[in-house]
């Protein structure tokens, strides 16, 4: 009997293994099995599985970027989940696919976040909100995954528990589903805005672009004492829009906010438009902003990074992070971009129950600090039915009456308590100054430039950093350079890291910015 070469080596590859191929598909199975893993699993017992295989980053690179997807379910509509957030409690949220969704193919994703995040329960209905939330059918129409957060007070778009939940949930959509990491967006109205602004200035690295409709820039810092800075809005466009005669956020107080930011850099295309603080008054906008969307996506390695930051914990923009911020005088250069405003809203303190449905404004949950509800000695769980003697029903009601009066007026409400009628009275106070961005801490800031493997860095306040190394930025059999303020700080070959490669992926789901090593600068 005559055996042809190929056929007795593909019997000894058979038999014994000859040829390398049960190696290859032994990482192939543990990495697939990593890339799968859900959040809460032992992540550093399947990294060491992959490892033990010795596979070259550039392969294990390879084979992240061409995950492949299963078909999604429930397709065309959306689907009610919940996950536990870092405060253990467990909250909703919503899922949509697109009916075209094509497993196969990346497709950008739309973070949706609602307003009124303050109040004191979370939606009780949100497949009835995302039914008819507006930019939802924009991401159907277009062919675009889109989910939504739910929060509450104490899981606000500006605190750690809501912006881990949203971050989170970013990271589950993309272990989950195809997800173009170079079209993730982020859109909202009032508070949902708001965030999209917040973001903007603490943790863009996901998202392309964001859309923030009525929203206030400053918010994150008044209300969450987080370290925002206007410069950083250069890192990630914007789509703002303001209403003239906007109850919270009018435009011609906005508009001062809008110059400052985009005084220092800030890339925010801003338009205005005649109407109140409703989702009517810019809702044909929404055309604008997908087109707008559409033409931003990310560049995951821009040659430039303007970025700064009061906390380690939003250093990060990109490829560059701040990890240390010091004490000493600013540099000549880093000046503050603030802005004063003087706020003569009306407010009276208080986060009303948007689930209430009989006649009058349940009130949910008081707002801390020194507001009129509290003064007038307002509390959770009464409704008011009247201001100043005119018939409050519902919240547009309560508006129109703040239209009719001004800072130092005095007042009075009539609310249902226990079951009878209790009338408070006092005084709205004086009109005030502030400025849009609180300023409670030392901040440290860098303009970093990167061109032929050489990284050109000016800081000012800053201990130490990181540069997160990409081949695409970085050719590794030649020495990076980096330079700090005129001096060089750094010459030498950057040798990837499989281990780091891997935890970084995990940590950011993002097969567009898979780095390969990291660079850590010491400057004292």
């Amino acid at each position: 009997m005559r055996f042809s070469i190929t056929a007795l080596l593909a019997l000894a590859v058979a038999l014994f293994g000859l040829g390398g191929s049960s190696a290859e598909a032994g990482w192939e199975e543990a990495l697939d099995t990593l890339v799968a893993a859900p959040d809460d699993a032992e992540v550093e017992a399947l990294i060491a599985d992959v490892l033990d295989y010795a596979p070259s980053w550039q392969e294990v690179a390879a084979r992240i970027r061409s995950t492949a997807f299963p078909p999604a379910d429930q397709v065309g509509q959306a689907v009610l989940r919940t996950t536990v957030c870092i405060d253990t409690v467990e909250r909703p949220w919503v899922l949509q696919i697109p009916q075209d969704y094509d497993p196969s193919v990346p497709t950008p994703l739309l973070v949706v976040l609602h307003g009124g995040v303050g109040t004191a329960e979370v939606y009780d209905d949100p497949l009835g909100y995302v039914a008819e939330d507006e930019f939802g059918a924009v991401a159907l129409d277009r062919g675009w995954i889109s989910v939504f957060p739910f929060g509450q007070a104490g899981a606000t778009w500006w605190d750690e528990v809501g912006m881990t939940n949203i971050r989170n949930l970013v990271r589950t959509v993309k272990r989950e589903l195809n997800v173009d990491d170079d079209r993730v967006w982020m859109a909202g109205f009032s508070d949902g805005a708001s965030a999209g602004f917040a973001h903007a200035m603490l943790a863009p690295s996901d998202y392309a672009a964001f859309a923030a409709l009525n929203g206030h820039m400053g918010v994150a810092s008044l209300d969450g004492d987080l370290p925002a800075y206007a410069p950083n809005m250069s890192a990630t466009p914007i789509f703002a829009t303001t209403t003239f005669d906007d109850g919270l956020y009018p435009s011609y107080r906005m508009r001062r906010s809008i110059e400052m930011a985009r005084d220092a850099g800030a890339d925010i295309y801003y338009r205005e438009f005649p109407g109140g603080h409703d989702f009517d008054g810019v809702k044909d906008e929404l055309p604008a902003v997908a087109r707008f969307l559409e033409r931003h996506p990310r560049d995951p390695f821009p040659s430039r990074i303007v970025w700064e930051t009061g906390s380690a914990d939003f250093g990060e923009c990109r490829w560059f992070a701040i990890d240390r911020v010091t004490t000493d005088e600013p540099a000549p250069w880093h000046e503050d971009h603030n802005v004063a405003l003087v706020d003569d809203r009306i407010t009276i303190g208080f986060q009303a129950d948007y689930e209430f449905e009989g006649r009058g404004i349940l009130v949910g949950v008081l707002s801390d600090g020194d507001y009129p509800a509290r003064n007038i000695g307002l509390r959770a769980g009464d409704v008011i039915v009247k201001a100043d003697g005119a018939r409050l029903d519902s919240l547009p009601d309560l508006n129109e009456w703040k239209g009719t009066v001004e800072r130092g007026d005095a007042f009075e409400m009539t609310v249902l308590r226990e079951g009878g009628e209790v009338v408070l009275r006092g005084e709205l106070p004086e009109a005030a100054g502030h400025f849009i961005f609180k300023r409670d801490v030392p901040s440290a800031a860098v303009r970093a430039g990167f061109a032929a493997n050489r990284l050109e860095v000016a800081a000012s306040r800053v201990g130490s950093f990181r540069l997160l190394v990409h081949p695409d930025m970085v050719v590794l059999d030649q020495n990076l350079v980096i330079d700090v303020n005129g001096d060089i700080v750094f010459d030498d070959i950057v040798q990837p890291d499989l281990e780091f490669m891997l935890e970084s992926y995990l940590e950011n789901r993002d097969r567009s910015l898979l780095y390969v090593a990291e660079v850590v600068i010491e400057l004292q």
